[in-house]
């Protein structure tokens, strides 16, 4: 048996000219006949050894495809998920069973060469599909490129590449790294029917856009901006009155999640009163879900707060938190209103026709909740109608 450090195509080489010098001039079917009689001659007999060797390759290419997908490094399966997997097999199923898996392999090498064979195996069934689309979002100067296309009558989503933009984040550099992508891989301008894009001017200028640049190619293509891009952009446009709140809330937050011997405070301090939580949240941006899971947090240690800034004489953060109490608990619910929709418009398999009636499906709720809020209904802000039945 050769180990993977053998493998390499150099001494595979030195290996034939040295060992078995009459094969020199076998040309590659040769081989490939060999290797087939090989494994029906296992099949004739038993069928064990052909099915066992073939049984941990498929298992090892699924591993290697959820590492892929995971986005973790190569060397994870052999130090971390393969042992792990040893250990549980050999309590549960015994020693017998914890043997088999050492048929696995997982080395770095074999992931990387498994995650290249996995690429091109996604190239060659966007190239046989007869129609695909791609999906594109820019955000600090990487781009990032899925795919959508059609397998035996069903779709199915992929990620196709990530590049940096190294200069400029302008669409006709996005183009160039889209183009060359496309030439190197041999894929066909004509069937690409569909391009999504986040909506930046880069991305949806009407003459100098990404999207424009891609029908010149294609004239056939249909440009989308991205539904949850819109919907994000919504979400961001609060009132005066309410965004200045917002901002005075995530500086109380960064005053203490920016030192570390605040946090260390604040969570002895959350400790000692029993709280639910003892941590708070930064707030990101670029992360859609933020706004309400920071606030939802403040909101939830409010009380804790108080008396935090009030021990430590930050009378500006506590009038902040304290005036704002009711707007907070608005802001808490409103967001929270905000991202479902938003969670609800992402995943696979989502298509215009689902993300349409979601949408529809909100728009309608709108309608009845101005209704209700006519009526003095707010069930439909749990957090502020909670306030207001305790001032009651």
């Amino acid at each position: 048996v050769l180990g993977n450090d053998s493998m390499k195509p150099a001494k595979l080489k030195l290996l034939l000219e040295k060992c078995h010098p009459s094969l020199l001039q076998k040309d590659e079917d040769y081989f490939e006949q060999r290797l087939s009689g090989l494994k029906q001659q296992h099949l004739n007999s038993t069928s064990v050894f052909y099915n066992k060797t073939s049984n941990a390759v498929r298992t090892s290419y699924i591993v290697v495809y959820k590492v892929a997908q995971a986005k973790k490094s190569h060397s994870i399966v052999e130090q971390l998920v393969l042992p792990c997997a040893k250990e549980t097999v050999w309590l549960l199923l015994g020693k017998e069973a914890e043997r088999k898996l050492t048929d696995i392999s997982v080395s770095s090498d074999t992931v990387s060469r498994w995650i290249n064979e996995i690429s091109q195996d996604i190239m060659d069934e966007i190239k046989t599909s007869p129609l695909f689309a791609i999906q594109l979002d820019e955000s600090h100067c990487q781009l990032l490129v899925f795919a959508r296309y059609m397998v035996e009558g069903d779709f199915k989503d992929e990620f196709l590449f990530c590049n940096t933009l190294d200069i400029t984040t302008k669409a006709q550099d996005v183009m160039e790294i889209v183009n060359n992508f496309f030439e190197v891989h041999g894929l066909d301008w004509v069937t690409l029917v569909g391009v999504t894009t986040d909506g930046v001017p880069a991305m949806l200028g009407s003459r100098s856009g990404f999207q424009m640049l891609v029908k010149q190619c294609t004239s056939m293509v249909t440009g989308v901006h991205c539904f949850i891009h819109r919907e994000a952009l919504v979400s961001k446009t609060s009132p005066d009155q309410l965004n200045a709140i917002f901002k005075g809330l995530v500086k109380v937050v960064n005053h203490i999640k920016s030192s570390a011997l605040n946090t260390r405070l604040f969570k002895r301090f959350c400790l000692d009163m029993g709280s639910d939580f003892d941590v708070l949240l930064f707030y990101t941006s670029v992360r859609w879900l933020s706004a309400e899971n920071v606030l939802s947090r403040v909101f939830q240690l409010r009380e804790e707060l108080d008396l935090f800034l009030q021990a430590q004489g930050k009378e500006e953060f506590r009038n902040t938190l304290m005036r704002s109490n009711l707007k907070l608990a608005y802001l808490v619910d409103i967001f929270g209103i905000l991202n479902k929709p938003n969670l609800q418009l992402q995943g696979k398999g989502a298509n215009l026709f689902s993300h349409q009636s979601i949408i529809k499906a909100f728009l309608d709720k709108l309608e009845l909740w101005i209704l209700r809020v006519k009526g003095n209904n707010l069930v439909q802000f749990p957090n502020v109608d909670a306030m207001f039945r305790e001032k009651e």
